[in-house]
């Protein structure tokens, strides 16, 4: 039965990550279907909205959210303490130097990738997607358990500086890793290739659920503390999300967050509620 719950439970998060992209596709198709986007404007707007939507989302969550005592209780999925840790203030400096990054990575990114126009099927899109957070979950999982042996461990040591972590963390890399990281993202899109409207959707939805993924809080996407154990214990849960860990068999036991924006949780602790209820019965009537 555990085993059913926790496959489910894995399985939510991909459909989630798969139904929204193609929610979000279809705004963007609707918006950029009769206009003729040439190669540079493509890589204008996928680096754009992939900048904006880092900058504006981690803000929301760390000056909106997490500044609400009410909010931040109610969504925090943090179970072991740690030391409060401020994240480095940004400077100019560092801003230029991250878009940068970003652009040339964008630029090698479309040059290389073979671009198919796949319109506006609604079942083509969430198949593609589904497929896309899977091999990329896979693909993440393997570089980053390489990360944390002993050969590449110095890569990944800056994105480790903080326990405490805030969402910025996600960025928080050295050159090297930022790419490495970049290529294991963008491998899916050589192998399935890309339609600018799908690279705008998943660029979206992949800082929003990265970016909460390493806020130490539960909001619609990350379902359990999984990554947040990462970063307190430095070892296991390797992965976007636990699948490919529990394939592995290197997860960590994590804390899975019920609520109606997370129904596999909340179904599985009403009903092991339910058992423990009857199993106290019985041992009262004994």
């Amino acid at each position: 039965m555990q085993r059913l719950f926790n496959c489910c439970f894995e399985l939510e998060f991909y459909l989630k990550i798969a139904i929204s992209c193609t929610i979000v596709q279809k705004v963007f198709y609707f918006l950029f279907n009769n206009i003729k986007l040439n190669f540079i404007t493509q890589v204008v707007l996928y680096w754009l909205i992939g900048s904006i939507s880092f900058y504006v989302i981690g803000i929301f969550i760390e000056k909106f959210i997490k500044s609400n005592d009410v909010l931040r209780d109610k969504l925090t999925i943090r179970v072991k303490k740690v030391k409060k840790q401020e994240f480095p203030t940004f400077t100019i400096k560092g801003i230029i130097t991250g878009e940068i990054k970003a652009f040339i990575s964008t630029l090698i990114i479309l040059y290389l990738a073979p671009e198919v126009h796949r319109g506006n099927s609604l079942l083509l899109n969430l198949g593609w997607f589904l497929m896309r957070i899977v091999a990329a979950d896979f693909c993440f999982y393997v570089v980053h358990r390489l990360f944390h042996t002993k050969p590449f461990l110095k890569i990944h040591l800056k994105h480790h500086e903080f326990q405490d972590t805030s969402s910025f963390v996600a960025g928080h890399k050295s050159l090297l890793e930022y790419i490495v990281v970049t290529i294991t993202d963008v491998l899916p899109i050589f192998i399935f290739g890309y339609d600018i409207t799908q690279l705008c959707a998943w660029t979206l939805i992949g800082n929003i659920y990265n970016l909460e993924g390493h806020s130490s809080l539960s909001i619609f996407f990350i379902p359990s503390d999984f990554h947040d154990l990462h970063h307190t214990g430095f070892n296991r849960n390797y992965g976007i999300q636990g699948f490919w860990d529990r394939v592995f068999k290197t997860i960590n036991p994590i804390t899975k967050k019920p609520g109606i924006m997370f129904p596999m949780s909340l179904i599985e602790s009403k009903i092991n509620s339910h058992f423990d209820d009857s199993r106290s019965t019985v041992s009262v009537n004994k």
